[in-house]
């Protein structure tokens, strides 16, 4: 079966379209969305997913009962997959599961774009929760209290829902809940994507009342030198020369983890001569125990001046 809605705009367009996304969220999913969203722990990368019979069957007492792959299944977003149980490559398969898939990559795609509008959403709202912590953090130079917030109230908190791999995924949770944090402080201004003349910086975060800019340069398999060197070689930071104080922020994404594990923060400084001194690169990783601790140098890029 297909949708006609999504036929019909086909035909009207001419071309191919999410046209689900404009009419096949059912208000019973996005409910549960809403209400529960680390429900939906979905692995985007199966291609097929197991039910067993008698979950799939029973009947639940409420709406928040029923298990989440029949709910998808009864609100359209699942349909029954009649190859499942051969690609099923499990010793242990059970005959009598039931196999779905999404339909199409269309509700597919619809899926993940609604779920990221509602991570977006909590991250801003986590982010006002920490909005002290985090101005306190940064204002005073708590490096490690400011890395362990992002790795724990933010991106740990996103989770499967939102991020994936791509440095794409990563920036966009950290911006979402950096523009929760600074949403009603006053003289706090969030950018991601700000072009400088030779470039896009990742993510720009302006201190006004105290004239300081921070500037983070993320990257996914690569150093933290390299985030730092990035902005150097962009002239990122001379976006910001009006600010007495910059903070350039080279973070380390790890894509299995899916946080951050290396962080290296250096501070430029405008003194009496107005001139930016350098003060000497911190660098921080991740210890045993899952905080983060300082380091010694760990790529040597301390000493830059500009």
């Amino acid at each position: 079966m297909y949708n006609p809605d999504s036929i019909l705009k086909f035909f009207r367009d001419r071309s191919f379209g999410n046209y689900w996304s404009n009419s096949g969220h059912p208000a019973i999913l996005l409910q549960q969305i809403k209400n529960n969203i680390d429900r939906f722990t979905i692995p985007w990368d199966q291609s097929s997913f197991s039910i067993n019979q008698l979950d799939f069957e029973s009947l639940a007492g409420a709406i928040s009962e029923i298990a989440l792959f029949p709910l998808m299944y009864q609100t359209g977003y699942l349909t029954l997959d009649p190859n499942g149980f051969k690609e099923d490559t499990r010793a242990d398969k059970n005959p009598m599961d039931y196999y779905l898939k999404f339909p199409n990559q269309e509700v597919q795609s619809s899926l993940k774009l609604t779920l990221s509008r509602f991570i977006i959403q909590k991250q801003q709202e986590t982010g006002i929760a920490y909005s002290t912590s985090i101005l306190d953090a940064l204002r005073n130079e708590k490096w490690c209290g400011f890395l362990n917030l992002i790795k724990g109230a933010c991106l740990a908190k996103a989770g499967y829902h939102f991020l994936d791999k791509t440095e794409r995924s990563f920036q966009g949770a950290l911006y979402s809940f950096l523009n929760g944090v600074f949403h009603t402080t006053q003289g706090m201004q969030v950018n991601a994507e700000l072009a400088s003349g030779s470039g896009r910086l990742d993510i720009a975060l302006e201190d006004k009342l105290h004239q300081t800019a921070y500037i983070f340069e993320l990257k996914v398999g690569k150093s933290v030198s390299e985030a730092l060197q990035q902005i150097y070689d962009k002239d990122y930071s001379m976006t910001f020369n009006t600010c007495y104080k910059k903070v350039c922020v080279g973070l380390k994404y790890d894509p299995v983890r899916l946080n951050i594990t290396e962080a290296a923060i250096e501070v430029h400084q405008y003194d009496e001569q107005h001139t930016f001194q350098v003060m000497p690169r911190k660098n921080f990783a991740v210890n045993s125990i899952g905080y983060f601790q300082e380091t010694e140098d760990i790529g040597g890029l301390s000493g830059l001046s500009s």
